[in-house]
Order: C-alpha cells, then sequence, then structure tokens
C-alpha cells in the first residue's frame, strides 16, 4: 500500500496532476490490526505510518461482496462491507486468503481447514510414504502459517530426503509397489536466508529425520527508504530486536535480492531501484 502511495504521489502527480484529486487509498483489514504477526509496537507504528500518507485504513472491516452496478447508463464497482457500509472504487487489490484448490478440496486426502493432513515427514498418511504435501496446501502437525518461508524451507527438506533418501527406492519396480517407502535419515534445517550462508545452517542447526521449521524473522516494506524487521523470535544469530525505517529498508531490499533465481536480475534490480529514485517510475505504455 505505501508503495501504491509513492507510485501515486510521486509518479502520476508528476505526469497527470488533474487526476491525484480523484484517487484515495483504502486499506481494508478484517483483524483489529495489521501485521498481525509482527511486534505489537511495529504494527501501530506501520499503522500510524499509513495514516501520515492519508492512507483509509479500515480495520475490524470484512468484504461481503463485490457488486457491478448501472448509474445513469454508466458503470461503477461496489464493495459491500459485512458491517453494511459501502464504497465504490476503481481498482481494487486482492491480497487476502484464497479458497482452497479444488484438486485439494476434492481429493480423498484428509483435510484439516481445506488442507492435507501431513505427518512430521510431510508425508500425507495412508499412502506408504508416496505421497507429500508443502505449503498451503499442507497441514502439518504442529500448525504453521501458509508463508513462502515455510514453503521454500519445506521444499529444500523434501529436496534432500528426495536426493539423499528416498532415491534409493525404485517405486517403479513391481516388487517395492507394496513395500512403505523407509523414514529418511538426518537433514540438516535451512536456517540462512541466503544461499551463500547454507554452510552455517550445520554449525547453528541440530540435523534430525523430521521437518524443522526456522524462524527467519519477518519484514515489510514501506515503500522507498521505509519498513519494518521483527527478529525478536528469529532462530538467526542475531540481537532479538526490532528495526524500522531506512535500516528496515535496507535488510528488506538486501534479502530481496538474495532471493533472485538469476545474475541477471540480481544486477538489474537495483538499476531500475537506482532509475526510479533519480528519474521515477516507468509508466508509459507500448
Amino acid at each position: 500500500m505505501a508503495e501504491l502511495h509513492d507510485f501515486i504521489t510521486k509518479d502520476v502527480k508528476k505526469w497527470y496532476p488533474e487526476l491525484t484529486k480523484h484517487i484515495k487509498l483504502v486499506l481494508v483489514e478484517a483483524g483489529p490490526g495489521i501485521l498481525g504477526s509482527f511486534d505489537k509496537a511495529l504494527s501501530e507504528y506501520y499503522l500510524q505510518k499509513l495514516k501520515e500518507k492519508n492512507i483509509d485504513v479500515r480495520l475490524n472491516t470484512a468484504v461481503a461482496g463485490v457488486d457491478e452496478r448501472y448509474i445513469e447508463g454508466e458503470q461503477i464497482t461496489v464493495a459491500r462491507f459485512a458491517d453494511g457500509t459501502e464504497i465504490n472504487f476503481g481498482t481494487m487489490i486482492w491480497s487476502a486468503g484464497l479458497s482452497p484448490v479444488k484438486m485439494i478440496s476434492n481429493s480423498d486426502f484428509k483435510l484439516s481447514r481445506s488442507r492435507i493432513v501431513v505427518d512430521e515427514y510431510l508425508r500425507v498418511p495412508e499412502t506408504k510414504g508416496r505421497v507429500y504435501a508443502l505449503g498451503d496446501c499442507a497441514a502439518s502437525p504442529d500448525e504453521l502459517p501458509p508463508t513462502a518461508t515455510v514453503a521454500e524451507q519445506q521444499a529444500l527438506y523434501l529436496a534432500d530426503c528426495f536426493n539423499k533418501y528416498y532415491s534409493a527406492v525404485d517405486v517403479t519396480d513391481e516388487k517395492n509397489k507394496d513395500d512403505e517407502i523407509p523414514l529418511p535419515g538426518n537433514v540438516t534445517p535451512y536456517l540462512m536466508p541466503f544461499n551463500a550462508l547454507n554452510f552455517l545452517n550445520k554449525v547453528f542447526c541440530k540435523a534430525a529425520p523430521q521437518f524443522q521449521y526456522k524462524n527467519r524473522g519477518a519484514m515489510a516494506s514501506m515503500g522507498f527508504g521505509g519498513g519494518v524487521t521483527d527478529l525478536k523470535h528469529t532462530d538467526l544469530p542475531s540481537p532479538k530486536t526490532t528495526m524500522s525505517g531506512k535500516a528496515s529498508y535496507l535488510v528488506w531490499s538486501s534479502t530481496y535480492l538474495t532471493k533472485q533465481l538469476s545474475l541477471q536480475n540480481t544486477i538489474l534490480i537495483p538499476m531500475y531501484w537506482f532509475k526510479a529514485w533519480m528519474f521515477g517510475r516507468d509508466i508509459s505504455r507500448f
């Protein structure tokens, strides 16, 4: 939301100043606050910064539906809220949860909260170790949240299991079709957020056959030069603290770059950031 605010106030205002007076940003949150998983002080800080940007933040407000209506022959879109209020809008950005994938909800697997139940090895019960689930579609015993960092660590864990242990079993062999695939051996958790530091995982983590989730902290950007970082409950060997402002933005942007899959993007993205800072965002259409 803060990034969108920067785009409107810095770029749209520059090229289309007559339009900015018609633009209003509204953030709708069904819960009592934003960034609920963050430290309360950081959540309140982020909320205050949004209000300082004249962003209309509506807490404890759930979207009940979206309608198309016609007024004097002109089509408009209306968001209906659970409290009975409404608001007309031109563009909606939906970042809340989505309904389960039909392949999951229609499956014969045991479900919990519309997600496939798995054991501590991410195996689906009663499948002889031949079916696994991870990420948003998996309901693990420790009830991990459906976030990207959980899914990433689960994927890395399963990759090690297959490469080091499961690959030794030929599941296409007829004589193995009724056999239970043996449990994996020890697997080192992926604590470090940067691939270049993966060698430290064995230093700070104890390997085990079961999947082990490691808390790497939480970050949220607040547009260029701002953000919040919560490291109070992290498993990383770092101070258990919080950060906000420019320091947090530096941590967020550095981490963002390490998540790129190609060297090309790792080089180009800082160049785009610099270009946007120096000359503004490119909003032309080709």
